[in-house]
Order: C-alpha cells, then sequence, then structure tokens
C-alpha cells in the first residue's frame, strides 16, 4: 500500500505536456514551487526558432532565472531559495509558422541522481528506492508545513476581513434604523402641521 501512495505521489511531482503555439505567440506556464528543491526540465521544438524564459515575477522586479533561445532542445536546473513562490516558464515562438513543443518538468525528489549515491556508497536498488522513499516523506512533510502554514495566513485574513464586514453590517443597521427614526419623526409632524392625525 505504501509504494502505491508513494507511486501516485512520485507522480504528482513531475509534468510532460505537448502544445501548439501559432506564429509570434508566448505562452506562460506557472508552477508553485516549494523551499529548497531541485527543479529539472526540459523543452524541445520542431525548430529552433524559440526563445525560453524562467523567471520569477514579483511587485517589485522580474527576477529571470534562465533566457535562452534557438536552440531545438533547452534543457534547465535550478533550485528554488528559501521561500516558495511561483517560477514562470515562458515560451516565445519567433517563427512564422506553428510549432509544435514538448514541456517536461521534474521538481523533488525525482529531479535528483541517485545513480551517483548508488556508485559512490555501493547501494542495491533496494537500499535506493528506500533513500528516494525517505526523501519524498521529507519533502511531503515539508509541503505539509508549508500548506499549513499558507493555511493560517489566509484563515487570520478571512477572520479580519469577517470582523470588517461585522462592523459595516452593524453600522449600516444603525444608520438605517436611525433613518428611520428621523424619517418617522419629520412624517408625523408633517401630518401634525397639516392636521391629518
Amino acid at each position: 500500500m505504501f509504494f502505491i501512495i508513494a507511486f501516485l505521489l512520485q507522480s504528482v511531482l513531475s509534468v510532460q505536456f505537448t502544445f501548439l503555439l501559432k506564429s509570434k505567440e508566448l505562452k506562460c506556464f506557472g508552477e508553485n514551487i516549494g523551499q529548497n528543491s531541485l527543479v529539472v526540465g526540459a523543452i524541445s521544438g520542431n525548430s529552433s526558432e524559440y526563445s525560453l524564459k524562467i523567471h520569477m515575477p514579483t511587485k517589485k522586479v522580474d527576477n529571470i532565472l534562465q533566457y535562452s533561445h534557438s536552440l531545438e532542445l533547452q534543457k534547465f536546473s535550478f533550485t528554488t531559495n528559501n521561500t516558495q513562490l511561483n517560477y514562470q516558464f515562458c515560451i516565445h515562438n519567433l517563427a512564422n509558422s506553428y510549432m509544435s513543443f514538448n514541456f517536461t518538468l521534474v521538481t523533488g525528489m525525482d529531479a535528483q541522481d541517485f545513480s551517483l549515491l548508488a556508485q559512490k556508497e555501493d547501494l542495491k536498488p533496494l537500499e535506493i528506492h528506500l533513500k528516494k522513499l525517505n526523501g519524498l516523506v521529507n519533502a511531503i512533510e515539508l509541503d505539509s508545513k508549508e500548506m499549513e502554514e499558507r493555511q493560517s495566513n489566509r484563515f487570520s485574513g478571512v477572520s479580519k476581513i469577517s470582523y470588517k464586514i461585522i462592523l459595516f453590517s452593524v453600522a449600516t443597521l444603525l444608520l438605517m434604523m436611525l433613518t428611520n427614526f428621523v424619517q418617522a419623526r419629520k412624517l408625523k409632524q408633517f401630518f401634525k402641521y397639516k392636521k391629518l392625525i
């Protein structure tokens, strides 16, 4: 059962798809990648007339990690920093015709090469698999901590907003009651003045 769960989680850490771009079209894909995670990937096109830009868009600056062009196969690898950010992978078709692209992205334990470790420490295949599973469990623990932190931040934001909504509702209710009271008094005075009451 544990191996089935590990296999399913392992498939979540890698992404591969094919897509088409029109002439001069730009398409960006975003991925929210965890802290201190290894990212390895490649993009290949049926021509070399395209560019790849990997960056972290923020409010202040656009932090470009890699920019390359004029290669049919472009590989990339980097390690994320201590903050969990949205990484953007932008592909720009520079050709005058449609192009087909194959995009592959692997993060976390799947991106690490255990063959060198196996040679260095003389590990058996089962031990290598156990090291991978151990790394996967550590990555899951880190991701769950990050999710708990994001959830607590969102909950505090929601509670602040709900508190403001309650205050606004009470203020609106008091204002409506005051308006109704003033309106009823004015109408009563008007009817007394016209001697209808």
